[in-house]
């Protein structure tokens, strides 16, 4: 058996159980992360500080509210790209990136 890497027990309370709303926020979030993800992946190859603030600081919030655990290299990433810290942050990024993946992956399969 496979590792979930997602937990949409929040949205389901925030949404009282409203199935037809856990699908639009499912979608939403496929189609949100996908793009961002590859901007922020750019960012990062390109060693874009702003940039990778910017995108980090967009996909934390929905990272964590579906209980994934790379909002906390999202954070490490968003902090990178508003300071001038010499810290390689391609580590942090490729957990991200995997866990994301993954999870995109995941989610196409089961709604």
């Amino acid at each position: 058996m496979k590792k979930v890497f997602y937990n949409l027990s929040r949205i389901i309370e925030l949404s009282d159980n409203d199935s037809e709303f856990i699908k639009l926020m499912v979608a939403t979030f496929i189609t949100e992360m996908s793009s961002d993800l590859d901007a922020l992946a750019v960012a990062v190859l390109e060693e874009n500080r702003a940039n990778v603030h910017s995108y980090a600081q967009k996909m934390k919030p929905s990272l964590e509210l579906f209980g994934l655990k790379g909002h906390h290299m999202a954070l490490k990433l968003e902090t990178w790209g508003e300071g001038q810290d010499e810290k390689d942050i391609h580590e942090d990024f490729m957990y991200l990136h995997q866990e994301l993946e993954e999870t995109l992956i995941q989610l196409r399969r089961d709604f």
